[in-house]
């Protein structure tokens, strides 16, 4: 990712991405002691974006308070990432977060009653080292919601973090979380995202069977193996918030 620390620095990108043809960006970033990505003091930049450019914007806002919601929906942000959680554990274990699975449910249903475009919420599939430990959970409180998309993603070993020697989620465990979710979510889009291992991929039409809608990403051999099984493959350059 680009490092754009204050607003003129954030248009400045968003020009230059837009003079070279992209069609969109992310604004994400490292988060407050709270969990917040402080995105206040950032939205004129943004209306300034949507103004000058015809970039889609898709905000990852983490844990933001119900008062900065409504203004950065009302400045003009096309969709909003927002990561659920199962387990407290997880947030507390992982995340080094003192807040609770009800604390991102509140972000999404906040976004809703705010009027946001897209509300993409995002699932990460082992997140906990590996382990599944609230995956199901987290499904559940979305069965209540029923969201128009979900976006599964999967955790993968980082070095230099507490988990760099984990291994990540089988593939046994991915389907089956994706089958739960198909599941639990019968009218809604559901993909798999661009952050997961990607060391096997020779899983992902099986995935595809098992209720996916679409793949970020996928390797060749899985669109030709699709192709050759009858599914209808539509390529799209686009980021998953946006299938």
């Amino acid at each position: 990712m680009l490092s754009t620390a204050t607003p003129d620095a954030l248009l400045a990108l968003a020009q230059r991405l837009s003079d070279n043809g992209a069609r969109g960006l992310l604004i994400s970033g490292g988060s407050t002691p709270d969990g917040r990505v402080d995105l206040v003091g950032f939205e004129d930049a943004i209306r300034g974006i949507k103004d000058t450019t015809d970039l889609l914007v898709n905000a990852h806002i983490g844990l933001t308070p119900r008062p900065d919601i409504v203004r950065l929906v009302a400045c003009g942000i096309d969709a909003f990432s927002v990561d659920i959680y199962g387990c407290s554990e997880t947030i507390h274990d992982v995340l080094g977060l003192q807040a609770e699975p009800d604390d991102y449910l509140r972000v999404m249903d906040d976004l809703h009653r705010a009027g946001a475009p897209v509300v993409a919420p995002h699932i990460c599939i082992g997140v906990h080292g590996g382990a599944l430990v609230g995956e199901s959970l987290a499904l559940a409180a979305l069965e209540a919601r029923q969201p128009k998309l979900l976006v599964l993603i999967s955790f993968t070993p980082t070095r230099g973090t507490s988990y760099e020697t984990a291994h990540p989620p089988s593939r046994e465990a991915v389907l089956g979380v994706i089958s739960e979710a198909r599941h639990l979510l019968p009218s809604t889009k559901i993909l798999l995202g661009c952050m997961r291992d990607r060391g096997d991929r020779s899983w992902e039409p099986s995935a595809v069977d098992a209720g996916l809608d679409g793949i970020v990403l996928p390797a060749a051999a899985t669109m030709q193996a699709l192709r050759e099984s009858g599914y209808d493959v539509v390529s799209k350059k686009t980021c998953c918030a946006f299938a």
